[in-house]
């Protein structure tokens, strides 16, 4: 009897010490989850506040209290990639491509990932490897199309680059035919001088795929006119201008080329009329256009109605203020008219904006510079809150439309 009892008295003892410590194993794991939850909101805490430094100090952390999770890693490499901290960003993705049982998903994040480092840090031939890696396993991966597509803007591959859309356009159902025609045009205008056919076919097809993109029609006239075809030059100019307003001021001078002056002051007058506004861009091109022919009183009296309407169009003030500077024309009008006017040229203000990313530009550009998106530069519109003494507004951003294409035209 009083050897059961011993026996049970030291059952009760091993399930008391096995339960003991599977507490302390309980407990032990859950502080360090919670000690990792925290150090990695911690982390994202820092990265919405802008300090790369303490973010990257918590994650690493975070890191370090568990070695299951890959995602602390990717945002730690992300954050190195960010602070231009490129070779501990290359050595964490390629680490992570190391560790044995990588799924192939994980696999492919780890290749864009890298692939992206290599991008920042010039490396372009291993970006493109990386690149080509994860579109072998997955050709219909997004984001690595987009990305390589990009990549090879940089270069401007042009036509590989092309190549590489069209294969998104057929992955989403047709959308994006106009971002083909904008890399046809770049195409275009670099094999214009050594492949002046192949230019004007790569062209051509261009216009066909997006009738509707300006730049498409602007890259065909530019290649039209340097092949003496000025009429033919002359109306795809012309579709291009009524096409992107924006694109007028830098076409004024291919169009005189293609036309005569009177012609080309019909095409502005007859945009101008069409829409009931003398001070939007083809005003200020119709001011240009006049400077052009020598008409230098006109071009005056134009940039003033302009002003007059628009005393924010920071474009035509700096065309007032050189044609002012050759001389006043008197008291009524000119200089004297607009305080400041005649002051030293200082920093082109941002009267530009891509709805995409936010970013200010000094002027339109059909792919915009920092984000890498085609078509979603457009005019800032000011707020009409009126500011004394003729400052310019602040701005806001209007609604992107389709259509146009790089700054090419100038």
């Amino acid at each position: 009897m009083l050897g059961s009892a011993s026996a049970l008295l030291a059952l009760f003892g091993i399930a008391a010490l096995a339960a003991v410590t599977a507490l302390i194993l309980v407990l032990s794991r859950k502080g360090r989850t919670e000690d990792r939850a925290r150090a990695y909101l911690a982390g994202v805490t820092y990265v919405l506040s802008d300090d790369p430094d303490a973010a990257i100090a918590e994650l690493s952390r975070a890191a370090q209290l568990s070695t299951e999770t890959l995602e602390t890693y990717f945002a730690l490499g992300a954050l190195f990639r960010r602070k231009g901290d490129l070779e501990r960003a290359i050595r964490l993705h390629q680490n992570i491509l190391l560790r044995p049982g990588l799924g192939p998903e994980v696999k492919r994040r780890a290749l864009l990932a890298l692939a992206l480092d290599h991008r920042r840090s010039g490396l372009r031939d291993k970006a493109e490897e990386a690149f080509e890696k994860i579109l072998a396993e997955e050709p219909t991966h997004r984001e690595a199309l987009v990305r390589y597509r990009q990549l090879l803007e940089d270069a401007q591959e042009w036509s590989r680059a092309a190549e590489i859309q069209a294969r998104l356009v057929r992955l989403e159902g047709g959308a994006g035919t106009g971002v083909v025609a904008h890399l046809l045009a770049a195409h275009a205008r670099a094999i214009a001088q050594k492949a002046p056919d192949e230019a004007l076919e790569v062209a051509a097809r261009a216009v066909e795929l997006s009738p509707q993109n300006a730049d498409a029609q602007a890259a065909l006239a530019q290649i039209l006119l340097a092949q003496g075809r000025r009429a033919e030059a002359a109306l795809r100019l012309e579709r291009a201008v009524t096409l992107e307003p924006e694109l007028a001021p830098r076409a004024v001078a291919l169009m005189r080329a293609a036309s005569s002056a009177d012609d080309v002051e019909r095409v502005l007058r007859a945009q101008i009329a069409a829409r009931g506004d003398p001070s939007g861009p083809y005003g200020f091109a119709l001011a240009l256009a006049l400077k052009e022919r020598g008409d230098i009183e006109a071009a005056r009296a134009q940039l003033e109605r302009i002003l007059e309407r628009r005393p924010w169009f920071d474009e035509a003030r700096r065309e007032l203020r050189l044609l002012s500077s050759a001389g006043p024309r008197g008291e009524e009008g000119g200089a004297g008219q607009w305080p400041g006017i005649l002051d030293p040229l200082g920093t082109p203000a941002m009267a530009f904006a891509c709805t995409a990313c936010r970013q200010k530009l000094p002027e339109h550009a059909f792919r915009c510079p920092s984000c890498e998106a085609w078509g979603t530069v457009r005019r800032a519109e000011p707020n009409l809150t009126a500011l004394p003494g003729g400052s310019r507004p602040a701005a806001r951003e209007t609604e992107a439309t389709a259509g146009g294409g790089p700054g090419a035209v100038v």
